[in-house]
């Protein structure tokens, strides 16, 4: 489950995970492993066939057997017995200077620094190899120091660039706040030298610095929208200038225990991002019975489409606790929409490649939480 954004007063404070060790599966792409172990088994039974031709006329039937038996290809390594990569501890002020060229990190002071850069290890990566896996734990983040990493996703059975990362950058935030793990894999244009600073250093200097905080909150937030128009089947046809607009229109909207973001009757059209918390969809009860209620959590959207059929809402939308969603809200979204035409179509993706909460209500997760 990803990790929640406990409030702090007027705004709320990012808890960054720690979670627990695990192996991280083998540095080098399935494709390229599988490839490579065949092309070790054709050369060792190539060497099996020549040596046979030599022996064969002083081996019996009998060896030849036993000798086939004791010289077949052991079983293919599993992922984690594999790394190419090689790290070490970090020089202290060559992890400051790293440090201090991430422009989150820009004015926090020396003490600040040297306590991210405190138990940091320095990592070397050849050119081709992976930095991490979709799907390995995210319990460090890293900034390059020198070359460049691409951050790739798997889509439809093909790897697909995203972005590029060059010295300065970091790489992996996004998965420390989401608290699950890498949605995207990071590969070495080159070779690379990164700096890997563990989860624990940035929770702990977050927690004494509220500028910090408020930064890093924004970050995340930035990142999740553009994850969202980025990656998700629902915005293909939306070129990349409407989705930065779109992305820009989204607003912070701060819910109250039993704010009520939506009533029955309303006829609106909307898209909620679920930052911190949850929301509630409840259905009008029947007499007897308790009324329905679903749950949109964290890392999810919830998109109400009502305005473009022109029906009333049936559902009430509120939160039980106090929540955060980023809001695209009907304004906004019907302005967009006589710019950009490509969102008209929304209600049909919404139907193809999101869950049909009710009539006209869509949800589903925003499919970035780890990156």
């Amino acid at each position: 489950m990803p990790q929640s954004f406990p409030p702090r007063g007027p705004a709320h404070r990012i808890a960054v995970p720690i979670p627990a060790a695990e192996a991280k599966p083998s540095l080098i792409p399935t494709d390229i492993m599988k490839d490579w172990q065949r092309e070790v088994a054709d050369a060792e039974h190539a060497e099996e066939a020549q040596a046979l031709e030599y022996e064969v006329e002083s081996v019996s039937d009998s060896d030849i057997e036993a000798i086939s038996s004791a010289q077949e290809l052991p079983a293919a390594n599993s992922d984690e017995d594999v790394h190419y990569s090689t790290q070490e501890a970090a020089d202290p002020e060559v992890a400051m200077r790293a440090l201090a060229e991430v422009r989150l990190f820009h004015g926090l002071p020396e003490a600040s620094l040297r306590g991210l850069a405190s138990g940091s290890l320095q990592v070397h990566v050849p050119e081709g190899e992976h930095l991490f896996l979709e799907g390995d734990p995210a319990d460090s983040f890293y900034v390059v120091i020198e070359g460049a990493v691409e951050i790739l996703r798997r889509r439809e059975e093909r790897e697909v660039a995203l972005r590029h990362f060059g010295p300065g950058e970091p790489i992996g935030l996004f998965g420390l706040f989401s608290g699950q793990q890498r949605a995207a894999s990071a590969r070495a244009i080159g070779d690379v030298v990164l700096l890997e600073v563990p989860c624990d250093a940035l929770q702990f200097l977050v927690e004494k610095d509220d500028a910090l905080h408020d930064r890093l909150l924004r970050f995340y937030q930035e990142r999740l929208l553009e994850g969202f128009m980025g990656g998700s089947r629902l915005f293909t046809d939306v070129d990349s200038i409407a989705r930065a607009r779109l992305i820009g229109r989204f607003k912070e909207r701060v819910l109250e225990a039993n704010e009520t973001l939506s009533q029955p009757g309303e006829v609106s059209n909307m898209i909620a991002v679920v930052t911190h918390g949850k929301l509630l969809l409840e259905g009008r009860s029947q007499a007897g019975q308790a009324p329905k209620q679903l749950e949109v959590t964290q890392g999810q959207f919830l998109a109400v489409m009502g305005a473009l059929s022109g029906l009333p809402s049936k559902l009430r939308i509120f939160a039980p606790s106090q929540t955060v969603v980023l809001m695209l809200s009907h304004k906004e979204l019907t302005d967009l929409m006589k710019d950009y035409p490509a969102l008209r179509a929304l209600p049909n993706r919404f139907n193809a490649h999101a869950k049909a909460l009710d009539r006209d209500v869509f949800a589903g997760h925003t499919g970035v939480p780890g990156l």
